[in-house]
């Protein structure tokens, strides 16, 4: 039986122990937080996320506990509505859920013991059949390969290919969770809207509760917890509703900045690999970051189950995903770029062709992106 390490215990390294475990490969997941929660406020499930989550046995679940995406619109910031984009049917729903509440199902289905925490990374070394992981306390663990699920400062990827620092792109992402049930939002309707060199999304996670981000161009800073409601209403007071009061009714904001990195040139380093934001991280603006690792566990499941080699499904696996992420990297980057324009005469050119623009070519292309199986 294969052994599998793998560094991270964020959704990108618990689905893929999930996964090696649903094929009957032992995985081992390592974590350097003394508990497993994951930070950040809801994400999107979009199908070709959701497909893989069916496939694990855990789709009923998370939707049970998450909202349903039917359409997603584009918004003025007066309110007007630009475009309607109707997601189609798929043999998979859509869906939004809180990051914790994802973690909590993908964790239901892996034996406790599977996940170490408190184990902060120092460093591994490979030899011609295995790789040794050695942690900050003294402990060393063994295992047939190591995947990398540490993030975009990982610490994996910087022994093995040299420290690459993430770019910041001129904006900063607040996100939170806030309950609404008034009139200015639809069940299964999802939105972002535009202003200059700022946005505002809204995501239905169900049972009256949303999801929210916004955006804004400001030079990169260090957030200030306690600061956030205060600065939002203020730069969003002027908005439709219900972006005020989803702002006013949020008990704890996350501030981070927009980073990614170029596509790097190499994944895989003998025995050991990366994934997720480790190896392709995105600015967040296709609602496909985490979609795109959990892609990743269930192709690296499939390979290293169907290889005879360690080497040769790794190669297999990055061969398999470099093209996909690579273009959702772009793509990603270019509707941040879009989307943060602030000069009033580019602004107004944006809100006129996006309102004469059919939806349906927005959907064919947004078809293409969902409709992937690993």
């Amino acid at each position: 039986m294969r052994n599998i390490g793998i560094i991270g215990g964020g959704i990108g390294g618990v689905t893929a122990a999930a996964a090696f475990y649903r094929l009957g490969i032992r995985a081992t997941v390592y974590e350097r937080a003394p508990r497993l929660e994951e930070v950040g406020a809801g994400m999107m499930l979009w199908p070709n996320a959701t497909r893989v989550l069916k496939a694990l046995g855990l789709l009923d679940r998370v939707a049970a506990s998450s909202g349903r995406n039917t359409h997603f619109l584009v918004r003025a910031s007066s309110g007007k509505v630009l475009m309607n984009i109707a997601l189609g049917d798929f043999d998979v729903p859509a869906l939004c859920t809180r990051r914790s509440d994802l973690l909590a199902a993908l964790l239901s289905a892996l034996p406790p013991e599977r996940v170490r925490l408190g184990r902060e990374f120092s460093h591994l070394e490979q030899s011609k059949s295995k790789v040794q992981v050695h942690f900050a306390d003294g402990c060393v663990e063994e295992h047939d390969a190591v995947i990398a699920a540490d993030g975009i400062r990982s610490r994996v990827r910087a022994q093995l290919f040299g420290i690459f620092e993430p770019v910041y792109r001129g904006y900063t992402v607040w996100r939170g969770v806030a309950a609404y049930d008034g009139p200015a939002t639809r069940r299964g309707d999802n939105s972002e809207t535009w202003g200059p060199g700022s946005r505002f999304g809204i995501l239905d996670i169900g049972q009256g509760r949303y999801t929210w981000y916004a955006t804004a161009n400001i030079p990169q800073r260090a957030a200030a917890p306690g600061e956030q409601v205060s600065e939002l209403s203020k730069r969003f007071a002027e908005w439709h509703e219900p972006i005020p009061a989803l702002i006013e009714s949020t008990e704890m904001i996350l501030e981070n900045g927009a980073y990614d990195l170029p596509p790097l040139p190499r994944w895989t380093a003998g025995r050991v690999t990366l994934m997720g934001d480790a190896a392709h991280p995105c600015t967040p603006n296709l609602g496909q970051g985490g979609g795109m690792a959990i892609e990743d566990a269930m192709v690296l499941a499939k390979c290293i189950s169907g290889e005879r080699s360690i080497e040769s499904a790794l190669h297999r696996y990055e061969l398999l995903r470099r093209r996909r992420t690579g273009h959702i990297q772009q793509r990603s980057l270019l509707m941040g770029h879009i989307g943060q324009w602030q000069n009033r005469a580019a602004v107004s050119g944006r809100r006129m062709v996006t309102s004469f623009l059919p939806a349906a070519l927005f959907e064919h292309n947004l078809r293409r992106v969902y409709s992937y199986e690993t």
